[in-house]
């Protein structure tokens, strides 16, 4: 097979009623209960107790909200949520937006805790590679040494967690040495004095015995990125330790949109860039094709996180809403609550408790062995996926992104016929009288492309021309101004100034703090699948990586199988000892996979999928933003009683401690 079909779900199933596996079912039959079950939660409980997850974007998406609305329901969930709803709202109520970093242009960027090498595109590694032989500088906070920080100029070991003192730090620094950019503050900022007052106490000395950075190292990051400003950047983030790690991830956020603020550098070359102009597509045309109203009633979630952007955000929110009995029946297309959103054995307690749960996917997953019925999509290889843009410096085009191979599975079906055929057994399939080709033709339609002229080159010029992203800054918060000293973020509990906060969770003595990351060959994939390509190099993903004097301490040797034991379980694991590593911490891959994984396997009493990056991590939501705190927990490290000259061998990965 040209990619991996392990466990590829080839029919419809219904779960047995025992609860005892699935058996095969017709489609027609399976639309059938599928639409009598969210017909009968709608007139019992009302629409907004149906929701729908979705995983990556892609074309079937339109027809699966289309599908939501028709049943009269807002609650549709993106992925954003899982991976950086606590940083994006950070800068949404400082700046208004998450900005792009000008690595083609920058002189000095830094970065925190993203790794271009081991989790972008090579396009992306060529562009930070380009950089550094431009001369810019580049700098990497990461409590390990990722790929990235392998290239870096400097590394700064983080203790994980804690970028907030860091980047209180390097703003003491950027103030009272005088290196930030007057002129910006005066004009596009307000409450700088009540800033610098608290600013006073943001020392190196004082961020050091917090972050574990030196002082020294503090002080001359703060020189480097004032001395290449404007054309200098502390880069937005994206999950890693920022995304949704910590309690204090919306608070580094808003930290690094103020050591942005210092530099000047939103709105220049080089710096952090004005956002992207969108390139609207057409529609259909409501005329020949009527598109259910879209529901008034705002998502389930929105009202308890609201300062959430509701269109991005409050995914892991679901969770609570099915606990509170408010959400009763779920669609889980291309997507995996039950591993991605939070502990997964917690999460599929909590998916076990609906009335309906329908997912839809190309293989089995932790959230489909829980599901009610399961229904088998086609992979992006198989099917049209219609429709994309993509802009270049300033101007936009559109392509057509065709399928690649025939159907390989006779009884699988791509999104848009899912959706259509529980749209048509619910009474609702006068909203779904058009065809893909309807939709791709209305979508290029402003732009006077031609459909099978499109299909057959692949792409076409829009003709649409953008704007430049640089010039003068885009400021899109109430105001237009950045508030250095807000009386928002002071009602919800952050302070009017950034402030030092620390991570929920302190691992006392002798304990760790799990971490995860991804490595160079792994990227939004299964474990199974990373640990192919790794094997080939020689690699071991199913290990965990410990500092190498924390394991002399313990008397652990490199290679050695040890216990990791927290409030949530025992699993037997390899332990890769390095010195690239803060010894607060554990690492493991961040792929899904672990004790709690569907394609969890025991060999000689250890995990071959290793430690799932949530396995030892309780489920908690944060309260101002309802990420799922992915880093908040504790684990220590125990080696295996001896037995006869080698380590007792046995089934644990699931025991409980």
């Amino acid at each position: 097979m040209p990619f991996d079909e392990e466990d590829r779900i080839l029919h419809p199933l219904r779960r047995r009623d025992d609860g005892r596996g699935f058996d095969e079912i017709g489609w027609d039959e399976a639309f059938e209960q599928i639409a009598a079950r969210l017909l009968t939660i709608k007139d019992e409980q009302g629409p907004r107790a149906l929701g729908m997850t979705l995983g990556v974007p892609s074309f079937d998406r339109y027809w699966a909200q289309r599908l939501m609305h028709a049943l009269g329901s807002p609650n549709i969930y993106g992925a954003d949520g899982a991976c950086e709803v606590s940083r994006l709202t950070g800068w949404e109520h400082s700046l208004g937006y998450s900005p792009a970093t000008d690595l083609a242009h920058t002189r000095c960027v830094m970065y925190l805790g993203r790794s271009l090498v081991d989790s972008s595109t090579t396009g992306a590694v060529d562009a930070l590679n380009a950089a550094r032989a431009r001369g810019a500088k580049i700098i990497v906070v990461d409590p390990r040494r990722s790929g990235s920080a392998a290239l870096a100029d400097r590394w700064l070991r983080v203790r994980p967690g804690c970028d907030l003192a860091l980047l209180l730090g390097i703003a003491h620094v950027l103030i009272f040495e005088k290196l930030y950019d007057a002129a910006f503050i005066d004009r596009y900022t307000t409450g700088f004095d009540e800033l610098a007052c608290a600013a006073r106490a943001w020392t190196p000395a004082w961020a050091e015995a917090l972050c574990d950075v030196p002082a020294d190292a503090i002080r001359a990051t703060a020189r480097d990125l004032a001395a290449a400003a404007p054309a200098a950047v502390v880069d937005a983030g994206f999950h890693g330790g920022i995304g949704i790690a910590y309690a204090n991830s919306t608070q580094t956020a808003r930290a690094i949109c103020l050591v942005d603020a210092l530099l000047g550098c939103f709105g220049h070359e080089g710096g952090a860039l004005n956002p992207s102009t969108p390139l609207v597509l057409g529609d259909l045309d409501p005329e020949r094709f009527p598109a259910p109203a879209v529901p008034a009633e705002p998502k389930l979630g929105s009202e308890r996180y609201p300062l959430v952007d509701p269109v991005r955000g409050l995914c892991t929110t679901v969770g609570q809403s099915i606990l509170a009995g408010d959400l009763r029946g779920l669609i889980v297309y291309a997507s995996n609550p039950g591993a991605g959103y939070g502990n997964a054995e917690a999460w599929l307690d909590i998916l076990r408790r609906l009335d309906l749960l329908v997912t839809i996917d190309i293989r089995m997953s932790e959230t489909a062995r829980a599901s009610d019925f399961i229904l088998p999509d086609v992979t992006y290889l198989e099917a049209d996926r219609g429709v994309g843009t993509a802009r270049g410096r300033n101007d936009a085009r559109a392509y057509y992104r065709g399928a690649a191979l025939p159907v390989l599975h006779a009884d699988t079906r791509p999104g848009w016929q899912i959706f259509t055929g529980i749209a048509r057994a619910c009474g609702l399939g006068r909203y779904f009288d058009f065809t893909p080709d309807d939709l791709a033709a209305a979508q290029i339609a402003p732009f006077g492309i031609d459909l099978a002229e499109l299909k057959c080159r692949g792409w076409a010029d829009t003709g649409a021309v953008m704007p430049e992203r640089t010039g003068e800054p885009v400021i899109t918060v109430p105001g237009g101004k950045i508030e250095l000293a807000s009386a928002l973020w002071d009602k919800a509990g952050l302070g009017r100034v950034p402030g030092w906060i620390a991570p929920m969770v302190e691992p006392p003595a002798g304990m760790f703090r799990l971490i995860s990351g991804n490595r160079p060959f792994e990227s939004h994939t299964s474990r199974r699948l990373a640990e192919q390509g790794a094997a080939a190099e020689g690699a071991d993903l199913g290990s965990v990586q410990m500092n190498v004097d924390a394991a002399d301490e313990l008397g652990i040797a490199d290679g050695e199988v040890v216990e990791l034991v927290s409030e949530l379980g025992c699993d037997r694991v390899r332990v890769e000892t390095t010195p690239y590593l803060h010894p607060a911490c554990i690492f493991t891959s961040s792929a899904p996979g672990g004790r709690s994984g569907a394609q969890a396997t025991v060999r000689e009493g250890v995990t071959e999928l290793g430690v799932g990056p949530l396995d030892h991590t309780p489920l908690r939501w944060d309260p101002l933003t309802g990420a799922a705190l992915t880093q908040e927990n504790a684990v220590r490290v125990e080696k295996i009683p001896v037995r006869g000259g080698a380590p007792a061998i046995g089934d644990v990965a699931k025991s409980q401690v």
